[in-house]
């Protein structure tokens, strides 16, 4: 079934509510590598205490997570070739620590690469409190490779340029979570196939994500969850659990900041041409 650009552009998507809480919020963090120590062990502590934990913005990208809609036969999508390329979250307001939250979720386009080039798919999601506060938005980039050619517009994007000519402004080595932790691991199959080092696991984009998060929240935000505006990421290679990441950051004006997420020790790349968008005072 080839795909239906008007159909997908309307399918309909249940808003869901969902409700957390602080031990949640500390499972999503560990998730995302929290606790396990080196430069990152004292900014990782408020988000790891049961009961009183603080919740790390990027807990909303998991939060959001639900059916895997895409599998649908009436999508058209062929789902065994798509790609999660770039994701971006804008904070509106604070998550607080427990609560609940409507998740709301919509296509906002879909562009063609070209017959056997694929399809290019932007969704947006939406995360907002019980009261109707708007918490977070979401946008996900996901190439469709077996949708190439199906008649629509071209897409053109423009790529952030890294200013790899100077060195960086801030350097934070951490760590992926431990094996125990890796909630947000893939499926042993997929990680087989993506050569996953032995007793380790190969780690899903949110987890990478919600990584790399934490130390831009330490290195642009002074560990103030409250001043990140805006987390963008581009995927470009896989994470595993238990590995050494090194974050590398350049300020690019007031309040907005480039950076790259890389494996050293494999000296491969995890994610590039990054941004985060922060206040300079709480």
């Amino acid at each position: 079934m080839a795909l239906d650009y008007d159909k997908l552009m309307a399918w309909p998507f249940p808003e869901v509510t969902r409700r957390y809480d602080s031990a949640e919020a500390i499972r999503f963090a560990r998730g995302f590598g929290a606790g396990t120590g080196g430069q990152m062990a004292q900014a990782d502590r408020k988000y790891l205490r049961p009961g009183t934990a603080e919740a790390l913005p990027m807990i909303a990208v998991p939060l959001c997570d639900g059916e895997f809609w895409q599998q649908h036969p009436d999508t058209g999508i062929v789902w065994q070739q798509i790609i999660h390329a770039e994701e971006a979250m804008t904070m509106h307001a604070p998550l607080p620590a427990a609560g609940t939250v409507r998740i709301g979720q919509r296509i906002v386009d879909i562009f063609d690469r070209g017959e056997g080039k694929g399809a290019l798919m932007l969704q947006e999601q939406t995360v907002l409190g019980a009261d109707g506060t708007l918490h977070a938005t979401i946008d996900v980039t996901t190439i469709l490779r077996g949708n190439g050619g199906f008649g629509g517009r071209p897409y053109k994007a423009g790529r952030l340029q890294m200013p790899v000519e100077r060195a960086p402004d801030a350097v934070i080595d951490l760590y992926s979570a431990v094996e125990a932790d890796a909630i947000f691991k893939l499926s042993a199959d997929i990680a087989a196939a993506g050569a996953a080092p032995q007793g380790k696991s190969m780690m899903r984009g949110v987890g990478c994500f919600g990584t790399a998060g934490r130390a831009l929240l330490e290195m642009a935000c002074d560990n103030q969850p409250a001043r990140l505006k805006k987390l963008g990421v581009r995927y470009t290679g896989p994470m595993f659990t238990g590995e050494l990441l090194r974050v590398e950051m350049w300020h690019a004006g007031p309040g907005r900041a480039l950076f790259r997420m890389r494996a050293p020790e494999r000296d491969a790349p995890v994610l590039d041409n990054c941004l985060c968008e922060f206040l300079e005072q709480a």
